[in-house]
């Protein structure tokens, strides 16, 4: 029952930091996959509810901190996906490729409807973490028969 909380915890945590880390850590500590995709999940929703709830003090920290020239700059990138995808392109495919913490802080910054932006990081969390957990338990299971 310590290992099973020990489990929990750290993949949460792993999961805070990213997907792409949090289901790795999840298989390297043996876990269950609907545990490992389940709190690596529930670890970025966590941040990024954190990170929309904190919003106009932290855009403007952000802005502060790193200057609105330094991030116009930056914006090229995020502007395509913005305007091929809109909100849904941010949340779905934004979390998957980028993360969900910098989808969020670039989210909140440039999108003027934080309630829509947080269904759709949540929805891409879900998604990215289940598809991910998937195909790693998929490739373990296919490794482990070859050898």
């Amino acid at each position: 029952m310590e290992n099973l909380w020990m489990q929990i915890s750290t993949i949460f945590i792993a999961g805070v930091t990213g997907i792409w880390k949090g289901i790795p850590v999840g298989f390297a500590m043996q876990a269950h996959p609907l545990l490992t995709g389940g709190f690596t999940a529930l670890g970025s929703i966590a941040l990024v509810v954190t990170i929309v709830l904190s919003g106009e003090p932290l855009k403007q920290w952000i802005l502060n901190r790193y200057g609105q020239k330094k991030l116009d700059r930056k914006k090229g990138k995020f502007s395509r996906l913005m305007d091929r995808y809109g909100v849904a392109g941010i949340g779905l495919i934004g979390c998957g490729m980028i993360g969900p913490l910098l989808s969020t802080i670039l989210g909140l910054i440039f999108v003027r409807k934080p309630k829509e932006l947080i269904l759709f990081l949540i929805a891409g969390i879900i998604i990215w973490s289940s598809g991910l957990t998937a195909v790693a338990t998929i490739s373990y299971q296919l490794f482990e028969s070859l050898v």
